[in-house]
């Protein structure tokens, strides 16, 4: 898979945590509609679960929400919702030892724990199509 290298709006929390990891990052557009905010968030449940908040998602797990990423109208809770959100992103997950791909990580785990091969195995990441790469470095120059 390919990725473009573009000049994105990012949450500066990403480019705090870029820069002290030095590692690349891929990134998507939020989606969310109404509070339309034009930045983009890394795909990982971290990422997601503090974006939402600066929406002003919060609250007990238990609250019922609606999705509005891209239109999406799925009633969820709202405990669900960052899981949810990495469905829409097409981030997925691989097993290290035999490359079973998994969208979630609580399935590998479990996939990982009934499977005797892969019990030293780890997730690799697994970007969806829309993901923006951002190399290593770069958040130190493209602060927004």
């Amino acid at each position: 898979m390919s990725f473009n290298i573009v000049h994105v709006p990012v949450d500066p929390e990403i480019i705090f945590r870029v820069n002290q990891s030095s590692q690349p990052v891929v990134l998507y557009k939020c989606q969310l509609q109404g509070i339309l905010c034009g930045l983009h968030v890394e795909g990982t449940t971290r990422a997601v679960s503090a974006h939402l908040r600066r929406h002003g998602i919060t609250g007990p797990d238990s609250t019922s929400i609606i999705c509005t990423w891209g239109g999406c109208s799925k009633t969820l809770k709202k405990g669900s919702m960052v899981r949810h959100l990495l469905t829409h992103l097409g981030v997925k997950v691989r097993c290290s030892a035999c490359g079973v791909v998994k969208c979630r990580h609580d399935l590998l785990r479990a996939h990982i724990k009934s499977s005797e091969p892969c019990h030293s195995a780890v997730a690799d990441n697994v970007h969806g199509p829309e993901g923006v790469f951002v190399p290593a470095g770069w958040a130190a120059v493209h602060e927004v």
